[in-house]
């Protein structure tokens, strides 16, 4: 049991903290010589490090310089950013490894295959160590440190450094956010002083909205293991794949006032999927860093505050490869010098600290190299046993309807390194019917086992109540793709067909002659968005069913549902042969089928020219940011119209919006409250009606019931019982008994509501995460998806709060004037996995518009 050390020598450890400038000695160990032909940081970037925040662009080519001149080191690149910045390893191990590098990686990652790791000989195989730093931006003494880290291993000499580098392989992370570091550290450089002004008022400290912590579209990257939407950690996870290390270190920063904590966490809240073993080997490791904090007489603690549930962060998602993840949390400086209500610290004092944790890592994959090596081969071949005496055997899944969601999904499985089969037969299981030509079979007899479970398996019964992140991710949920566990039937061998390699993304279909009538193509499909927005950008003059029908020329018989979108071949800004040009490009461009037609008429349902085709205009989008407006909410939005559908949105400052002229707009998205002045406020509340959409997501919903712009109302919450017997030390536990963590729950849609075209069930999995609950809209039908009776569908929650959410509003509508406002109360864009609910958010985007108007809601 580690035990948590408070040292009496706190006086000197403040002294120490608030040294602002130091020299290189003041991090290194002092026993070690060093090769004077290796650059120092200081000699490559011009200053010491700790003076000044590195910015990546130096941080990034320190490390390539140690590459090109020292035969200890490579870099290998694995990605790059949003902004086009470089993410790699820099791989350092002695010379003669070095020289034999993509051997010895092929031989450790065969330890991660039971069919063939029995028979490998571990006792000579180097251990493989991963040092990531400063996943978040702005925790910046993490990446600072990676230089101190890499110029250590590569310029130090004797018989130590070389024991290491002979038997370990060090990839170095440097900046697990290039983005987000060069944001935080042009902030804080820019308002540095000569003279060091520790007070916390100043602005140094107050880094200008959204921040350095996120990435290019303010998402936390940490969180984005388990989901894989972004570049920065496609390259990571394919990387950590790739190199399968026995170690994988975490760098973050908390609370200025905080000491320093490392895992283990919290044991109770461990993921029950990740053996016991894993917990094990952290604490044994953990010896290593209480040793070397205790040298240098640092305060530090372990075992509380954070663990391991979800496993889509840095020190979790290893856990579950057979790795040894590690948190690390340093008080964070997040400037140059800081006064806290602890004292003051230092920028250098942070940094050491992430240097001294990194050498004790070191320092613990070797001495634990065997025991390490032999976990990594031991946790793939329990695999064997526990698929064969799991009783779920599988999963198929299916979503003939929309390919690309389909395909969106296997592709996160396969860069998690599952493998994925075409349905070898057609089979009926769990009240759904899954064909061998559009549905696929995930077994579960492989060596993701453990992982698959985590993704697959629904869970609502939990020890431990309290949860550092999300409680359930349950990928075919968020995908809003049916699937089924699959037992031990007769036949299941056959059930695997060709295995999947790449995504089966659609190429997209025109089927269609250059002299039709009329283009048609369905909402279901996850790109028609895509291709509607550049229909409408391109001035066409485009409708949607309002109602459904069934066409049949002789030739072509299909049904189409509402939510149909139809272009007219004539009368368009377009001859008809550029309009099937333009057609071309669209359908390969989403991936969608578009269908010709040769006549308006219909044997049932609408015809093409009747009045329940509505014309469409395009959507002029503005979406207010900045000020007390979550980055997360906004940046999710942005991200999915900029990088899904390739739709333009003006994000406003509130503090420029004086000179605002809200009419160039036909939608206004609110992610939260922005602080407008009374007047600006009655202009939006002009121009919603008169015929302006308000798209009021979570926190914006606050904004417009402030505003007495629509009668948004939260249903009491569930009181606390008090039993009388709670103790104040059982405060916050209590209360997070009674949160809803990160949950996911079932909804009813009105499929014929504006809001709701293209889906093709009746019944929503959403994400919710919060104990918020909104009560129903007294118009019936405002309320076009509204929680069931029975909400729950995997994660934690309270009974209470489950009662609570049980017929609740998810999102309401509410007319004014000509105009409209849409309160959507959850997370329709979560962490940008949800594609299932996404739909929502662009009908609102999309179909607002043609909503029909009803009562007045506002104040006259």
């Amino acid at each position: 049991m580690i035990k948590k050390v408070v040292l009496s020598g706190f006086l000197a450890l403040i002294t120490l903290a608030g040294s602002s400038q130091v020299s290189l000695s003041y991090y290194l160990p002092k026993e070690i010589s060093y090769n004077s032909e290796i650059p120092t940081p200081e000699e490559f970037t011009g200053h010491q490090v700790g003076e000044w925040h590195i910015t990546h662009d130096k941080l990034y080519y320190y490390m390539l310089k140690l590459s090109e001149i020292s035969d200890r080191a490579v870099w290998e690149e694995y990605g790059r950013s949003h902004e086009e910045r470089p993410l790699g390893n820099l791989i350092i191990s002695s010379s003669e490894n070095i020289s034999k590098l993509d051997h010895l990686r092929m031989e450790h990652v065969r330890l991660s295959d039971p069919a063939v790791s029995g028979d490998i000989d571990i006792s000579d195989m180097p251990v493989f160590i991963k040092l990531g730093y400063g996943v978040h931006g702005n925790e910046s003494s993490a990446q600072n440190a990676s230089m101190l880290v890499a110029y250590y291993l590569i310029a130090g000499l004797g018989d130590e450094i070389d024991n290491l580098l002979d038997n370990t392989v060090i990839l170095i992370d440097p900046s697990l956010n290039p983005d987000g570091l060069q944001r935080h550290s042009t902030w804080v450089n820019m308002y540095k002083s000569k003279n060091l002004n520790p007070d916390e008022a100043s602005i140094e400290f107050s880094e200008a909205w959204p921040g350095g912590r996120t990435n290019h579209y303010w998402f936390d990257l940490n969180r984005d293991y388990v989901m894989l939407q972004h570049p920065e950690s496609v390259g990571r996870v394919t990387s950590f794949h790739r190199w399968k290390p026995n170690i994988n270190t975490d760098h973050h920063e908390m609370g200025a006032s905080s000491t320093f904590f490392f895992q283990p966490g919290v044991r109770s809240r461990e993921n029950p999927l990740t053996p016991d073993e894993n917990y094990n080997l952290v604490t044994e490791i953990a010896e290593y860093h209480i040793k070397h904090l205790n040298n240098i007489g640092r305060l530090y603690y372990s075992e509380e505050v954070f663990d391991d549930f979800y496993l889509g962060k840095g020190s979790s998602y290893p856990d579950i490869h057979a790795s040894a993840g590690i948190l690390f949390e340093q008080a964070g400086v997040k400037g140059h010098l800081r006064e806290t209500s602890a004292g003051t610290i230092s920028f250098p004092f942070a940094i050491k600290n992430q240097f001294t944790v990194s050498l004790s890592t070191l320092e613990a994959g070797l001495k634990m190299r065997k025991k390490l090596l032999q976990h990594q081969k031991d946790f793939y071949r329990e695999v064997i046993d526990l698929a064969a005496n799991d009783q779920v055997k599988g999963y198929v899944f299916s979503e003939p309807g929309d390919k690309a969601r389909a395909a969106h999904f296997i592709e996160n499985l396969l860069y998690h390194q599952i493998k994925v089969y075409r349905l070898g037969k057609d089979i009926t299981t769990g009240g759904n019917s899954y064909s061998a030509g559009t549905s696929y079979y995930v077994p579960l007899n492989q060596p993701e086992y453990r992982y698959i479970k985590s993704m697959f398996e629904t869970v609502t019964k939990f020890e431990e109540n309290v949860f550092y992140d999300i409680s359930t991710w349950v990928l075919p949920y968020s995908f809003n793709i049916p699937y089924s566990s699959i037992g031990n039937i007769k036949g299941l061998t056959a059930l695997k067909g060709p295995e999947v390699f790449v995504p089966p993304f659609a190429a997209g279909n025109l089927r269609a002659s250059r002299d039709v009538y009329a283009y048609i193509f369905e909402w279901s499909e996850y790109y028609s968005p895509r291709a509607l927005y550049r229909l409408l950008d391109g001035g066409l003059k485009v409708r949607v069913a309002t109602s459904g029908f069934l066409y049949d020329d002789g030739e072509f018989k299909r049904n189409f549902r509402n939510g149909t979108i139809m272009i007219p071949a004539y009368g368009q800004v377009i001859d008809r042969d550029g309009l099937y040009e333009l057609m071309k490009d669209i359908v390969a461009e989403a991936g969608i089928t578009v269908y010709g037609v040769s006549t308006g008429h219909t044997p049932e349902g609408i015809d093409l020219g009747s009045n329940s085709f509505v014309t469409l205009k395009k959507p002029e989008i503005a979406m207010f940011i900045g000020g007390s407006i979550r980055s997360g909410d906004a940046g999710e939005i942005w991200h999915m119209l900029d990088q899904r559908f390739n739709i333009p949105v003006t994000m406003i400052n509130p503090v420029s919006s004086r000179s605002l002229n809200l009419d160039k707009y036909s939608v206004l998205i609110l992610t939260g409250s922005p602080s407008l002045s009374e007047t600006k406020v009655e202009e939006i509340k002009r121009w919603n009606r008169s015929g302006g959409t308000i798209i009021a997501y979570k926190g914006g919903n606050s904004f417009i019931s402030k505003n007495k712009m629509a009668p948004v109302k939260v249903k009491p919450s569930p009181e606390i019982e008090n039993k009388g017997d709670i103790s104040y030390a059982d405060r916050s536990a209590l209360f997070s008994v009674h949160r809803i963590p990160g949950t996911i729950f079932e909804t009813r849609l009105d499929l014929t509501h504006p809001l709701c075209y293209g889906y093709v069930r009746n019944t929503l999995p959403v994400f919710k995460n919060h104990s918020t609950a909104y009560e129903l809209s007294s118009d019936l039908f405002a309320n076009p998806v509204v929680y069931t009776g029975n909400p729950l569908l995997s994660g934690y929650s309270s009974d209470q709060n489950i009662e609570n959410v049980a017929g609740s509003a998810f999102v309401s509508v509410f007319p004014a004037g000509r105009g409209r406002i849409i309160s959507i109360y959850d997370n329709t864009n979560f962490r940008a996995i949800w594609f299932g609910t996404s739909k929502i958010f662009m009908n609102g985007l999309f179909f607002g518009q043609i909503m029909s108007s009803g009562r007045r809601w506002y104040e006259e």
